[in-house]
């Protein structure tokens, strides 16, 4: 007869738990998940109808995204959240805006001066 390990059995529920919570904590920073559809139904209600929200919309006119993550420091992400919460905006929407303009400037397309 096989002794019933309790301490083992917690031990493989809570790094169960945790590789569960790390998944859903990916998701979520991932903008994945069902908080992300419910911020993303927000925000849709709040856009403005018209061209950019009917381009936006239209399938057609849509390029493919892809998501990217990365790792930034802890001052960093609050900067970008206290931002985020002034400008009603996901983080994932001002990561894309920083990363667009990035690219044009590093294509020459777009110049960054310093602003005092």
């Amino acid at each position: 007869m096989t002794k019933f390990n309790f301490e083992e059995v917690k031990k493989k529920a809570v790094r169960l738990a945790d590789k569960h919570l790390e998944q859903g904590l990916e998701e979520i920073e991932n903008g994945e998940g069902v908080v992300a559809v419910e911020q993303q139904q927000t925000e849709r209600a709040a856009e403005p109808h018209g061209e950019k929200a009917a381009a936006k919309d239209d399938p057609k006119d849509a390029e493919p995204t892809k998501g990217v993550q990365t790792y930034i420091t802890v001052s960093m992400y609050r900067r970008l959240s206290d931002i985020k919460l002034n400008r009603g905006e996901t983080i994932g929407n001002l990561v894309a805006e920083a990363v667009a303009l990035w690219l044009d400037v590093q294509e020459g397309k777009a110049k960054v001066s310093e602003v005092i």
